[in-house]
């Protein structure tokens, strides 16, 4: 069974061999970036969805996604949602709310991995 529904085994593999080949991974560590991928994805998706139901949508566009991005981890990527006007300089989250969740999120996880 794999660990990791968006980052596998082997394309974490795949990623690493490009980035250097003579370093490899431990297990642990492949776990971790598996784990650390997934709570990323299932926390953009869900916060942008929110902002889908939010603006009264059906659909999940772009630009959520995007907004999701920038508001949470003041990530913006280029070439994605650029045409949009409505997207606009928000101000980011305190650190320390972040960090909170990051170690729910963790607890969250340890606590499905043992049962």
């Amino acid at each position: 069974m794999e660990r990791s529904d968006y980052l596998p085994a082997d394309k974490l593999q795949d990623l690493n061999a490009q980035i250097d080949p003579k370093v490899k991974l431990a297990k642990e560590a492949e776990e971790i970036l598996q784990d650390v991928a997934d709570d990323f994805v299932e926390n953009v998706a869900a916060f942008a969805c929110e902002l889908v139901r939010h603006r009264e949508g059906s659909v999940l566009e772009a630009k959520d996604v995007q907004l999701a991005l920038e508001k949470n981890w003041d990530m913006r990527l280029p070439g994605v949602g650029d045409s949009t006007a409505e997207l606009k300089a928000i101000r980011k989250p305190p650190q320390a709310a972040l960090e909170i969740h990051r170690q729910r999120m963790q607890q969250v996880r340890k606590t499905q991995t043992r049962g």
